[in-house]
């Protein structure tokens, strides 16, 4: 101690320079340096509750009751409350963020699934396509035999229900009423097909003959599309999917076509 000097200030001059011992979890750690132990004040690491003591001696106090460390101490603790503070701020901000975040993707994807599902209803249903749907008409349907149907050049048959052949046998057994009845009431549902192909070519005007096969269980198992343009289209997968939901009756014996010609454009 210099001459002139406050023995307490000595004293806490001492102890600065000073090494320390400091009990945590169980164990005796250290030595450390006081100016390493304040800073573990301030990183969180040591509180006021630990016990310390100087190198050499093993009574052992709560930090917080040395007054070489009581400034410090306290500085540590209100930067402590500061640090937590900010941090529970940032944490705020970034559930705000994902928040945000998240009611943007649930948008996006509502406006994704809303955009699709509104082509598909403007692709069936769009209002470009009336004037198209309105060049549409249907001529009356034919029915015959399916073995007909390779006899071209000759006139297509249209036989009744159970008429007879030319040897006599009777061959045919489906309901021709029935059918037609069938045909009439829900042709127009073939048109948004017919429509879909055929605006895809501008200012087309033509006919486009059709058969289509009704089984004996009265499901339509086949489609032909008799036009060059579309019988590599989509356009028969279109007809033959509506054309199965058609309620015909099951009968017996030789199989019906029956054919239908749709005329497009305003000059067909």
């Amino acid at each position: 101690m210099t001459a002139g000097q406050n023995p307490a200030t000595a004293g806490k001059n001492r102890a600065r320079q000073g090494q320390w011992l400091f009990r945590q979890g169980g164990l005796v750690l250290g030595p450390l340096l006081t100016e390493q132990i304040i800073e573990k004040l301030y990183s969180g690491t040591l509180d006021g509750n630990t016990e310390i003591a100087p190198i050499g001696q093993t009574h052992y106090r709560p930090l917080a009751q040395l007054d070489v460390f009581k400034v410090d101490l306290a500085k540590a603790q209100a930067k402590l409350r500061v640090d937590a503070i900010v941090q529970a701020d940032r944490a705020k901000r970034a559930r705000k963020r994902n928040l945000r975040v998240a009611i943007v993707a649930t948008a996006a994807a509502i406006a994704a699934v809303g955009a699709a599902t509104g082509a598909r209803y403007l692709a069936v249903y769009s209002p470009f396509k009336v004037e198209r749907l309105d060049e549409i008409s249907v001529e009356p349907p034919t029915l015959a035999r399916l073995q007909d149907r390779s006899k071209r050049g000759q006139s297509r048959a249209d036989p009744g229900a159970g008429e007879a052949d030319a040897d006599g046998l009777r061959t045919g057994a489906f309901d021709r009423t029935a059918i037609n009845a069938v045909v009439a009431s829900r042709q127009k549902m073939l048109y948004p097909c017919v429509a879909d192909e055929a605006g895809k070519h501008p200012g087309l005007a033509t006919k486009i003959p059709i058969e289509f096969v009704i089984g004996n269980d009265g499901r339509v198992s086949k489609v032909w599309v008799d036009h060059s343009l579309f019988k590599d289209t989509a356009l028969g997968d279109c007809l033959l999917k509506e054309l199965q939901k058609w309620p015909f009756r099951a009968y017996e014996g030789e199989r019906a076509t029956v054919g239908l010609s749709f005329r497009v454009g305003r000059g067909s």
